[in-house]
């Protein structure tokens, strides 16, 4: 069955300058592997590669998408989030759509000598983005795509 949301996918996409929008300071690749704990239980943000300023709420859902591809109910954790309150649910699905498309279109570009697995790890992204997004709005995804 072909995938047929691409439509969907693009208007939310079209949106996501003015959904995404803010003035907090966010890390923009925040991922497991980007936290670490100390010995006291605090959590430190590393590997700032990408700092920029958006939606205070925007680097949570990064950190989602791969509790989400955990089996981690990440719509209702980033609803319960304090940074989500007046997150409307078009918002975050722009932020899903427009990092989907991001991740799928980074990872089919050529290798990188710079890093040889940077693109399997977008494309990964992608699908998890992708998946999340499908899973909120009710769509079925194309085989391959679980």
């Amino acid at each position: 069955m072909p995938f047929d949301k691409l439509d969907p996918i693009a208007e939310l996409e079209s949106t996501w300058r003015s959904a995404v929008a803010g003035t907090a300071v966010l890390h923009h690749d925040l991922r497991q592997d980007n936290v670490l704990l100390d010995a006291h239980g605090s959590a430190w943000i590393c590997d700032w590669n990408w700092p920029c300023l958006g939606a205070s709420w925007f680097d949570l859902v990064l950190l989602l998408a791969s509790a989400n591809a955990d089996g981690h109910d990440a719509t209702a954790i980033f609803q319960a989030h304090p940074t989500a309150r007046e997150v409307d649910h078009d918002q975050l699905d722009a932020a899903l759509a427009t990092l989907s498309g991001f991740f799928l279109a980074s990872g089919a570009q050529p290798p990188a000598d710079w890093s040889p697995h940077i693109r399997q790890h977008q494309t990964w992204c992608g699908e998890v983005t992708l998946r999340w997004l499908a899973e909120r709005r009710g769509w079925h995804l194309w085989p391959g795509l679980r």
